[in-house]
């Protein structure tokens, strides 16, 4: 493998990889940036072209092409790799168990079922129903090609069958989003069926997801999508971005509509720069995929979306990220798709005629509005300086206060006066946290306790191993303290073990919430590591265990550094040569877990 990364590292340069992420200005010989990975107003993320390197001098981050993107995709190295293989052109030998994880054997998954569904919606006969309804909506041959669009057989079964046919097994396909469980019994059934598949791919071209939709009036749902996956978060992906981020940059524009037609109608059209949040309102992390490119955002939704709540929070959060938002205007009842198959100059025309989203605030709150009355004056006053209060430019909001100044014939000290306070909006930060996923070691080490619990065999290695202070999170220390003491009083590995240690918990004060805990955590097993062989399963507790050894070293070296660079300031030499001691220890353990991996 190291020949395969070091193939990678020679074919793709550390400026254009981080550039992709982060808007890098030249310094000298080297290239600059504000850090990506925690805010500041003075640039101190550092690009080295010559030694092929980036690192942040305020938050001593940093590392290679393959340490930068595992931090930006919040994946892990196997991930990387492959990603960063396909954008060097190096072919993988995926029977490198490092290499094959889960999350890449779903993205095999996902892309031999679009190819699936491709072919047989070229050739199935079956599958005319939606070759008529694409000639019905005028796409065309090669868009179709482009975009991989698919046909899923109207089978409760064709698709899993193909899948485990080419080796994959049925858990495997359920974790791919591609198949839903019973409600009785045991076993699975396609989730697509009778559906015209549209491909969602990541920025970096890898297919994680689906969209469907139906050909069929009786049909109760128009449109059903890939649930959540290990591969798939919805609100971290813009349908389309793959194929646009290149046309995006080069206009410095991104155009957002509602769906997978307006994408492939605009698309055909030549306009190219159109990404979507495929029905949901806009994010903060989609947000932030969109500035990788751009800070000019024009919105093309239909006449009343724009103004409805969720839209309305989306479209804030953008303004409040510091995005310039545009509203593209489209007749009452129409969507791009209408727009373009009636006449695509029409689109073009209303693209062209975008107005900033708060000219289309003052046109919609002053039309039909007289301003004779106080009442309106008021009702119009409270509208329009909410908008113009979420400005972060000081600027351009005072540009805006003048003009209604003008409009209602009010002073614009007045105005100013009665302004609203920008603060951050609680809900969306709210509801932010929740949609952030749990630290990835405390992640980690919920899975190891999953193992040692329900995978009982394998304590002997994890006992070993891990000491119950490398887990993250109290709960999870403490139960792993009692299970210790339990195995290494019954070290015998039985089918009655758990209900063994169960009972040994009895006279817990808490038993009740130790059970649930206990109970919970089996489940988990039970969904992460259904039909593992019990090999699979060791490798596994192997490979987490490493990682949570690493981060909890990591922590005790940055608590190091403080405690030196302390000690240094007050002079206090023997202490500093204690504590580089410790760290040079602490690097050694690293490097031998690292050598080991």
């Amino acid at each position: 493998m190291a020949n395969e990364v070091d193939e990678i590292k020679s074919r793709l340069d550390v400026v254009d990889v981080v550039s992709e992420y982060v808007r890098l200005k030249q310094a000298g010989t080297n290239w600059k940036a504000n850090c990506p990975f925690h805010s500041e107003k003075t640039p101190s993320f550092m690009v080295s072209k010559e030694k092929q390197i980036w690192h942040c001098f305020g938050c001593g981050e940093g590392g290679d092409i393959f340490s930068f993107v595992q931090r930006m995709e919040n994946i892990e190295f196997p991930e990387a790799l492959r990603l960063l293989a396909q954008k060097a052109g190096v072919k993988i030998q995926y029977a490198n168990p490092q290499i094959a994880s889960q999350k890449n054997k779903l993205l095999d998954i996902c892309q031999l079922t679009a190819k699936y569904w491709h072919n047989n919606l070229l050739k199935s006969d079956a599958a005319k129903i939606a070759r008529d309804y694409l000639q019905e909506r005028q796409v065309e041959e090669n868009i179709i090609e482009e975009f991989q669009i698919g046909y899923a057989p109207d089978s409760w079964d064709q698709t899993s069958k193909f899948l485990i046919e080419k080796g994959y097994k049925e858990q495997e396909i359920f974790l791919a989003g591609l198949t839903v469980k019973k409600d009785r019994g045991e076993g699975f059934y396609d989730r697509f069926r009778g559906r015209l598949i549209f491909s969602i791919l990541n920025p970096h071209g890898d297919i994680i997801a689906f969209g469907a939709r139906t050909l069929k009036n009786e049909d109760s749902a128009k449109y059903i999508n890939s649930p959540q996956t290990l591969i798939y978060n919805k609100s971290l992906v813009l349908y389309n971005l793959d194929k646009a981020k290149q046309e995006i940059k080069r206009l410095d524009y991104a155009i957002l509509v509602e769906g997978y037609t307006d994408i492939v109608a605009s698309y055909q059209t030549g306009i190219k720069n159109v990404i979507a949040s495929s029905g949901t309102a806009l994010t903060l992390e989609q947000i932030k995929l969109i500035k990788r490119y751009t800070n000019n955002l024009a919105i093309a939704y239909d006449a009343d979306l724009a103004g409805e709540a969720a839209s309305a929070r989306g479209i804030d959060l953008a303004i409040s990220e510091g995005l310039n938002v545009k509203i593209i205007s489209l007749p009452e009842g129409k969507d791009p798709d209408d727009l373009i198959r009636e006449d695509q100059t029409k689109w073009q025309e209303a693209i062209k005629n975008a107005q900033s989203i708060i000219e289309f605030h003052f046109k919609k709150t002053l039309k039909d509005l007289d301003l004779s009355k106080v009442e309106n004056k008021k009702k119009a006053a409270k509208e329009l300086l909410t908008v113009i209060s979420k400005l972060n430019d000081k600027i351009e909001q005072t540009h805006w206060l003048q003009k209604l100044a003008e409009k209602l014939n009010t002073p614009e000290e007045i105005l100013r006066e009665v302004l609203p306070k920008k603060i951050t909006d609680k809900v969306e930060i709210q509801e932010s946290i929740k949609e952030q996923p749990k630290d990835r070691m405390e992640i980690l080490s919920q899975q190891i306790l999953a193992i040692a619990l329900k995978y009982p065999q394998n304590l002997d290695y994890i006992s070993d191993h891990l000491k119950p202070e490398v887990l993250m999170g109290d709960n999870y220390t403490q139960l792993y303290k009692k299970l210790l003491v339990y195995y290494t009083e019954n070290n015998e590995i039985t089918d009655e073990y758990l209900l063994g240690f169960n009972q040994s918990l009895k006279n817990e004060d808490n038993y009740s919430q130790l059970n649930l805990f206990i109970n919970t955590l089996i489940l988990l097993a039970e969904k992460e590591f259904f039909d593992f062989e019990s090999s699979q399963i060791r490798d596994e507790a192997i490979d987490i265990i490493t990682i949570l050894k690493k981060d909890h070293i990591n922590q005790q070296l940055q608590t190091l550094e403080q405690e030196i660079s302390l000690a240094e300031d007050k002079g206090e030499k023997e202490q500093v040569d204690k504590l580089l001691e410790k760290f040079k220890e602490l690097s050694n353990q690293k490097n031998l877990i690292e050598t080991n991996t």
